[in-house]
């Protein structure tokens, strides 16, 4: 090759590697939480026509950072992104076609898309179209196919596909009935932080469902989850204190849960508060309930 052809391909190049080590910069200021830095460059980015550059504006408008929240916007940026083959954006576009909220919804159109991200390898992808096919929405209802899908996700770290393949084994829907295997996927999507799966974890220990029967490891995960805000965990949490199940009976830490996890599923709790009746004193209950009026969850 010429030395002249070899100058005029890096010419041609240069304004892309630019525009390149640009967004960069510009993605940079957005993990740094430099949002209006980070702003001006993915507008001028999308403004010329830059997948990447249309797909991180779109998020800033999805989650109003450095701009009022504006989901209708995002949208259109995520479609022009995920037009371009923006594999990360085609799996946004159906996101929102499967919520049907900022946008009609779509649940056949949503599969579309995550098709296309899908064939590109997004995991997350094979999550959302693993769990279309396994609630028959916008395909046939195959549990199969969605065990295989949640699988590919699975198998590339995703922690939700591995909670919910767990709950195909649990249930034996598209594989085989395998506690254990149900456990194991549990464990290992607890192990990456899902507080779902460590509240599922608390649960086949509670009942030894595929593991022995152990109240005090139930405890333990449920704590963890609890500590993250899941609601379920809470009121599993509130009723071992109250009936001593794998920790000391305490009934001012199963109130102090009760009341935690009522904020979120009320009905569920009024067991709890019935039980509680007349086991602490009104000034204890009331210190509990301002306790729980500055709790935070957890990560």
């Amino acid at each position: 090759m010429g030395l002249w052809v070899c100058i005029a391909m890096l010419l041609q190049l240069s304004p892309a590697l630019s525009q390149a080590a640009e967004l960069s910069t510009y993605i940079r200021h957005y993990k740094d939480g430099e949002y209006q830095q980070a702003l001006a460059g993915f507008e001028s980015g999308a403004e010329q026509g830059s997948a990447e550059a249309q797909y991180w504006l779109a998020l800033l408008y999805d989650r109003g950072q450095g701009v009022a929240r504006n989901r209708e916007r995002a949208y259109q940026w995520f479609r022009k992104a995920a037009a371009q083959g923006h594999a990360e954006a085609q799996r946004a576009v159906g996101v929102y076609l499967e919520e049907g909220e900022a946008v009609p919804g779509d649940m056949a159109q949503a599969a579309e898309w995550y098709r296309r991200a899908a064939l590109q390898n997004n995991v997350k992808a094979f999550r959302n179209l693993g769990q279309l096919f396994v609630s028959g929405r916008g395909v046939p209802r195959d549990f199969v196919r969605g065990a295989r899908l949640l699988q590919r996700a699975a198998d590339m770290g995703n922690a939700k596909a591995m909670r919910n393949l767990g709950y195909l084994y649990y249930f034996g829907k598209g594989v085989p009935h395998d506690l254990a295997a149900a456990a194991t996927l549990f464990g290992a999507a607890a192990e990456a932080g899902l507080d779902k799966a460590k509240y599922n974890l608390g649960f086949v220990h509670y009942r030894g469902d595929g593991v022995p029967r152990d109240l005090a490891k139930a405890a333990y995960y449920f704590g963890q989850a609890a500590d993250q805000g899941n609601a379920d965990a809470q009121l599993m949490l509130s009723r071992m204190y109250l009936l001593g199940e794998g920790v000391g009976a305490d009934p001012a830490k199963a109130y102090f849960w009760a009341l935690l996890g009522a904020i979120q599923k009320p009905a569920l709790a009024e067991w709890h508060f019935d039980k509680l009746r007349g086991r602490l004193s009104l000034a204890r209950m009331d210190q509990i309930r301002a306790q729980s009026r500055t709790w935070h969850p957890k990560g």
